[in-house]
This record gives C-alpha cells, sequence and structure tokens, in this order.
C-alpha cells in the first residue's frame, strides 16, 4: 500500500513538473506574437461602403520598428527605405458585395496581418437588402393560458383552460419597379384546446390577399389590398353544412371580403405615421342577421419619447348588419412603450376599446336603469418581453389582463392569459 501511494505521487510530481515546462516554452513564445502584433499598426482610410465601383484604397501601415516589406492581396508595394510610418493608395475595382484585401507587414522584429473590407453597394443590392428576399415564411407557434375561458362575471365559478396554435404567414413579392412591387399572402391558423370540454371552441382560419404596394407615393409607402377570409369551428359530431374548404372536421362559420387602403410615411428617423381604411363584407353562416358590411378608420403615430420608442394610435369602427338590433360604432384606442434592455425587449401596452349598438333592443336586460342600446367598455394591459435568439428565431412571453365593463347583465368579465411564442422566420 506505501509502494502505490509512493508511485502515485511520483507521477502526479512528474506530471506537474511537464507542465510546467510546457508553460515555460510556450510563455515567450506567446508574449513575443503578441509583442508582434503589438507594434505593427495596420488603418484603413476608406470608407467600408461605397456606392462606386472604381476607387482607392487608402491604409496607414505605423511600427515601432524599420518596415522590411508590405503585401497587399499578394502584390509587394514600395515604401521610403527604413519607413516606420508609410501610406498605400492602391488602385481598385469592385465586384457587387463583400471585397476583401488581405495585408501583409514585415518588420526587423515582427510581422502582422489585416483583411479589410469594402462593401459595394450596387441598387440591386440595396434594393435587395431593404425589402429582403422574395419568398418569407413566418410561422409562430403560441401555448396560452387562460383563467376565464367562458368569460364570466367575475362572482361566477370560472374555468381556467390550456391552449396552443400554429400560425404560418407565407408571402412572395413581384418587383414591377424599384419602387412598386406586388405581394401574395396567405395565413393559416389552427388551435388545439387541450380539454375535450372545449373542443368546440377550436378555431381553423384562412386568409388570402393580393397586394400592390408603392413605395414612393404622395402619402409614403401606400398600399391597395383585396383579401378574403375564412373560419371554421370544430364540430362535433358533424351535423351542418357548408363545411370548411379544409378540414370537414369543421363547419363553415365565417367567410369575409376585405378591401383595404393604407399608408405609412416616415416623417424623420425614428418617427412615422400611418393610417389605414377598411371595407369590409361579412357573412355569418346561418345567420343572416349578423352578416352585413363593416368600415374601420385606423390612424397611429411612433416617436421616440426620451429615447424610448411610443406608439400611439386610434380607430373608428362602424357597423351595419342586417339585424335590427346588430349595428354597432366602435372607438379604440392604443399606447405601447417599447424598452430595450439588452438582450431583451420590454413592451408595455394598454388598449381600450367601447363598443355601442346604435339601435336599443328590448329584449335585454340592463344591469340599472338604461335605454337598452348595449355599450360594453374594454381595457387591456399587457406585459412582453421579446428575446430574439437569432435573426430568425425569437421567443415571446407575454401577460395580459382584460377587463370589460357593461350596461347590460353578463357582459362584464376580467380574463387573464399568459402566452409564450417562438416565431419562425424564413
Amino acid at each position: 500500500m506505501d509502494k502505490r501511494l509512493k508511485n502515485t505521487k511520483t507521477a502526479g510530481s512528474m506530471i506537474l513538473l511537464m507542465l510546467m515546462l510546457f508553460l515555460f516554452l510556450l510563455s515567450p513564445q506567446s508574449a513575443w506574437s503578441a509583442e508582434d502584433e503589438a507594434e505593427i499598426l495596420i488603418f484603413s482610410l476608406s470608407p467600408e461602403k461605397v456606392e462606386e465601383q472604381q476607387g482607392v484604397l487608402q491604409i496607414q501601415i505605423s511600427t515601432f520598428s524599420p518596415i522590411e516589406k508590405i503585401i497587399v492581396d499578394g502584390k509587394p508595394h514600395k515604401f521610403p527605405k527604413a519607413a516606420s510610418l508609410v501610406w498605400l493608395k492602391i488602385p481598385y475595382k469592385l465586384k457587387p458585395g463583400v471585397n476583401i484585401f488581405k495585408v501583409y507587414v514585415k518588420t526587423k522584429f515582427g510581422e502582422a496581418r489585416k483583411i479589410i473590407r469594402i462593401i459595394y453597394e450596387t441598387p440591386e443590392l440595396l434594393k435587395k437588402a431593404k425589402l429582403g428576399d422574395s419568398f418569407q415564411l413566418i410561422t409562430i407557434l403560441t401555448g396560452v393560458t387562460k383563467d376565464n375561458i367562458e368569460k364570466v362575471e367575475d362572482n361566477s365559478s370560472k374555468s381556467k383552460a390550456f391552449s396552443t396554435s400554429i400560425l404560418f404567414v407565407p408571402s412572395y413579392r413581384f418587383d414591377l419597379f424599384d419602387d412598386s412591387s406586388i405581394f401574395l399572402r396567405g395565413v393559416v391558423m389552427g388551435d388545439q384546446h387541450h380539454n375535450g370540454e372545449y373542443a368546440s371552441k377550436k378555431v381553423l382560419f384562412k386568409q388570402a390577399s393580393i397586394e400592390w404596394e408603392e413605395r414612393e407615393s404622395w402619402a409614403g409607402v401606400l398600399t391597395l389590398s383585396l383579401g378574403t377570409n375564412e373560419a371554421g369551428t370544430r364540430e362535433i359530431p358533424v351535423t351542418s353544412t357548408p363545411r370548411d374548404s379544409l378540414s370537414k372536421k369543421y363547419k363553415r362559420a365565417t367567410r369575409d371580403n376585405v378591401y383595404t387602403l393604407k399608408a405609412k410615411q416616415e416623417l424623420e428617423k425614428g418617427t412615422t405615421w400611418n393610417w389605414q381604411i377598411d371595407r369590409k363584407k361579412k357573412s355569418v353562416e346561418g345567420s343572416n342577421d349578423d352578416s352585413g358590411f363593416s368600415t374601420t378608420l385606423a390612424a397611429g403615430y411612433v416617436t421616440p419619447i426620451f429615447g424610448v420608442k411610443t406608439t400611439f394610435g386610434g380607430t373608428l369602427e362602424d357597423t351595419n348588419l342586417n339585424g335590427a338590433y346588430k349595428d354597432t360604432e366602435a372607438k379604440k384606442a392604443k399606447l405601447k412603450v417599447d424598452y430595450p434592455i439588452p438582450p431583451v425587449s420590454l413592451g408595455i401596452q394598454y388598449d381600450f376599446s367601447e363598443t355601442e349598438n346604435k339601435v336599443a333592443d328590448p329584449s335585454l336586460e340592463c344591469v340599472t336603469i338604461c335605454n337598452k342600446k348595449k355599450k360594453n367598455r374594454n381595457q387591456v394591459y399587457t406585459l412582453s418581453l421579446n428575446y430574439p435568439v437569432a435573426p430568425w428565431c425569437i421567443f415571446g412571453l407575454t401577460q395580459k389582463q382584460e377587463r370589460q365593463s357593461s350596461n347590460i347583465l353578463e357582459n362584464t368579465y376580467t380574463l387573464n392569459s399568459t402566452q409564450l411564442q417562438v416565431i419562425l422566420i424564413y
């Protein structure tokens, strides 16, 4: 036992000695290499991004000892003998995109290498960088927990529920001119309630649209779009018609045609304003009273306040349906603040809406004495965190509270929800 212990100690001592010897041999070399790099300074005096194909690359080289050799892209360059400060002017003709120049400098006591990049920004590259690829696919995976899935009043028994959803948003761009494009867009969304009791709340949503975008109009970026959408709800057992066009497990609930005119204009860096007009033809299957038309006018203003991105928004909506007591007027307002806290972004948002029926409905029961014109006030408080893991992947966490008050019985509720999202951009 003693002999084995003695051998173990000896082996440990030998390993430690060899490690110290290795570090001793390595350290001078590393120090010398660092000194070599430190005593040679190579600077590019030319801009990193240019819009002209031909030009001159200007390089400054400064050393603490006489320069012996300068090579740029494999070609030696002349300089004054024993110089320690040299300026070079090298004519170039660039290719579109990133161009690399390799610089090598040797002095009496060391050497150094440096890569200099110059980006030739052609109109085509600038356009591609601004607009992105012609095809884009956004996928959003969402998990949501709600504490009042039925939206019952606060003094009633509430039910919690968990659901997941997946959303696909493909788009394709056809460029007509430098400032004009046609977009084909689609939306497909399906959700899954993980409690069989709420299977009837499953929704399948599809949308297709065509957009014409003019980027240099009198109103800034002007967009005209025509679209149609369809929503289906899960039906168990299958009894009614018509069925959803994508899955026969769902009955068709609504089908809308939407016509949109919108614009966005940049006033100055970080400040934009936008407006949008929507005209919608609503068709509700099995309910002619709930079918009709709606017109929406929305406007928004984005500007930094004390360096924090702040968004103001307002909406007016007028709905005219076939039912005698279905017509409504709605006013909406939004305030949002986005505050960056690297590596995440914090968002705080407040939404307010008030919806009132145009005509009194004698069948309604008021909370107190009222004219039986239903009026709902809705407030939503949202706190969100977004974490961009990569340019193509974003994680999002959202906590939301929705409060609705009404002058009509059984229309007042409070709903809290927690949402986790993963956004993938291709």
